[in-house]
C-alpha cells in the first residue's frame, strides 16, 4: 500500500483517499443513505456568511469548509434553474457532504436563473464568484474547480473559458448540461430530441419549456414579452402583425411545428439575440478550456435537457485528455428518488455514478 515519503503522499495513497472520499461523498450525497454514519466519521463542516462582489452586484451565500487552516481545494457549485427554493434540505446537504470530504463549497445563485431565464451576462457572475473563492487564504487554487447540474453545467463550462480564470481551474464536472442553445432550443421548440444519432419525440418538461420561453422573449419590450408569455402559458393567439420585427422573429420560434420550422426561425432571429445564443453554447467555446479535467455525465433518459446534448459535448471533447462522458440509467434529471431500479442494477449504477466522479476527488487530493 502506498505511504508518505517526507510529507510528501505517494501517488498510490493518493489513489486510496481519492476512492474513499469519492464513495463517503456519494453515500453522504445521495438521499436514499442514511447520513449519521458518514458524520460519525467525518468532522462537521464550519458554515460561513460570505459576501463577494459580481458585475450584477454583491452577491450573499453560505460557504462551507473543512475545520483546519487549509489550504484545502474548493468547489463553486452552480445549480441552474431549480424548481425549489435555496433552503430546499438537499442544497445544505450537499454543501455538507462536499466539505466533509475536503473541499471548501460554495453554490452561487443565479437571479436570472431563479427567475427561469437564461443570460449571457451570468458567465462573468460565475467566473467572478470563481475568482472570489479561489482567492480565499484557505483555497489552494491548483486544486479547485467547477461544477454544474442542468443548464449550471452550461454556465461552469462557459466559465471555465471566461479569460479572468481559465488557467486556474483545475477541474470541471458538468451533470446533465446543455451543449449549444442552438440544438437545445430547436428540439424545445418542435418537441423532438436525438440520441445516438436519431430523432425522437420529445415530452418536453414543463419547467425546460418555461424557461425556453422566458429566455427567449428576455431582450423585447418588457410588455410584448409578457405577452407572448402568456400566450405560451395559456394556449392563446398573437397577431404577429402587431408586434415588433423582434417580436415576430421571436413568436415564429414559439409557434414553430417541426425541426424545420424551429431551424428556419433560429436563423431568422436578429443578429443581437443570435450572439446571445452563441455567447451562451459551451460548444462555441471549448476550445477556450484550458482545465486539465472535463467530467461530463448525463442521465439516458433525461426529459428536462436531451441526453443527446452531452453526447454532442463528448463527441467534440472525445480527443482531449482529461475530459471523460459517463451517462447513468438512475436519476430523473440529478434526482435519484423518482427512478425504482432492482438492487442488483442500483449498485451497478452506483459504481458508475462514484466511478465518473472519482477523477475529481483524484484532482483534488495532494
Amino acid at each position: 500500500m502506498g505511504s508518505t515519503l517526507g510529507g510528501i503522499v505517494t501517488p498510490r495513497l493518493a489513489a486510496v483517499r481519492a476512492h474513499m472520499r469519492a464513495i463517503g461523498f456519494v453515500t453522504r450525497v445521495l438521499p436514499m443513505f442514511p447520513s449519521r454514519p458518514v458524520d460519525w466519521a467525518t468532522r462537521a463542516p464550519l458554515i460561513e456568511n460570505v459576501t463577494y462582489p459580481t458585475p450584477d452586484g454583491e452577491a450573499q451565500a453560505e460557504l462551507y469548509r473543512p475545520p483546519g487552516r487549509g489550504p484545502y481545494p474548493a468547489v463553486l457549485v452552480c445549480l441552474g434553474v431549480v424548481p425549489f427554493g435555496v433552503d430546499h434540505p438537499q442544497i445544505p446537504r450537499l454543501k455538507a457532504a462536499l466539505a466533509r470530504f475536503g473541499f471548501v463549497a460554495l453554490i452561487h445563485w443565479s437571479s436570472a436563473m431563479r427567475d427561469r431565464r437564461l443570460v449571457p451576462e451570468d458567465v462573468e457572475n460565475v467566473a467572478a464568484a470563481y475568482d472570489y473563492l479561489v482567492r480565499r487564504p484557505n483555497v489552494d487554487p491548483a486544486r479547485s474547480g467547477l461544477f454544474g447540474t442542468c443548464v449550471g453545467g452550461s454556465f461552469a463550462l462557459l466559465a471555465a473559458a471566461d479569460p479572468s480564470i481559465r488557467d486556474r481551474v483545475a477541474f470541471i464536472g458538468a451533470f446533465a448540461p446543455y451543449s449549444s442553445m442552438w440544438t437545445f432550443i430547436r428540439d424545445i421548440a418542435s418537441r423532438t430530441r436525438a440520441n445516438d444519432g436519431s430523432i425522437e419525440l420529445w415530452p418536453v418538461d414543463p419547467l425546460t419549456r418555461d424557461v425556453f420561453v422566458r429566455s427567449v422573449t428576455d431582450t423585447l419590450d418588457p410588455r410584448e414579452a409578457e405577452r407572448l408569455r402568456e400566450a405560451c402559458s395559456r394556449g392563446g393567439e398573437i397577431d404577429p402583425t402587431v408586434l415588433s420585427v423582434d417580436g415576430r422573429a421571436v413568436h415564429a420560434l414559439l409557434m414553430a411545428g417541426d425541426r424545420d420550422a424551429a431551424e428556419l426561425a433560429l436563423q431568422q432571429l436578429p443578429p443581437t439575440m443570435r450572439e446571445r445564443l452563441d455567447a451562451m453554447s459551451p460548444l462555441r467555446h471549448v476550445d477556450d478550456i484550458r482545465a486539465p479535467l472535463i467530467l461530463v455525465g448525463h442521465d439516458r433518459d433525461d426529459l428536462v435537457i436531451p441526453v443527446g446534448e452531452s453526447q454532442r459535448l463528448a463527441a467534440a471533447l472525445s480527443g482531449r485528455a482529461g475530459a471523460t462522458y459517463t451517462e447513468y440509467g438512475m436519476f430523473q434529471h440529478a434526482d435519484p428518488t423518482k427512478r425504482k431500479l432492482s438492487p442488483l442494477r442500483r449498485v451497478r449504477e452506483l459504481r458508475n455514478f462514484y466511478l465518473s466522479l472519482y477523477p475529481m476527488f483524484r484532482q483534488a487530493v495532494v
